[in-house]
């Protein structure tokens, strides 16, 4: 069975983008590590983890406040073995993606709560290559060449 090796990140939905992170940064002393026009990422050490805390603009009324719970896997072929069990188990997959340096898939917890297991491809810059859908029925050789090459591959014939 797959395991996970760690908890990576949490992203919320919040109100007031600027607001949020300002508390982040100036009362717990995280620093953004990136961000854009909808999103800001925050991390306590920038050396060892991208972003543990993403803040993303789109919290509406009472919707919920998680967007999802990443969990980090040590290797390609963990990430295609949790794709194998969830398909196996009936757990609803949501999407599989790459982020320009990871493969991930995205899935639902039996109270519909959003998560993913994620590889981080280190040798990459974040978003430095492929970003898009990937298909997790691909071998973990194909899927890394794949987004080492920054393109989109065809699917197998």
């Amino acid at each position: 069975m797959p395991t996970v090796s760690g908890v990576s990140h949490t992203v919320l939905h919040v109100h007031d983008l600027p607001k949020m992170k300002a508390f982040y940064r100036d009362v717990l002393g995280f620093q953004v590590s990136h961000e854009h026009e909808r999103m800001a990422f925050l991390t306590s050490d920038p050396e060892r983890e991208d972003h543990e805390i993403a803040l993303a603009i789109g919290r509406e009324g009472d919707a919920k406040i998680l967007n999802h719970i990443a969990l980090h896997v040590d290797t390609p072929d963990g990430v295609l073995a949790f794709y194998q069990q969830f398909k196996a188990t009936g757990v609803l997959i949501d999407s599989c993606i790459s982020h320009g340096n990871t493969i991930s898939c995205y899935f639902f917890d039996p109270e519909g709560n959003r998560l993913e297991v994620f590889y981080t491809l280190r040798e990459l810059p974040h978003h430095g290559g492929y970003r898009g859908p990937l298909d997790l029925e691909k071998s973990a050789e194909e899927l890394v060449a794949q987004i080492k090459d920054g393109a989109a591959v065809p699917a197998k014939a």
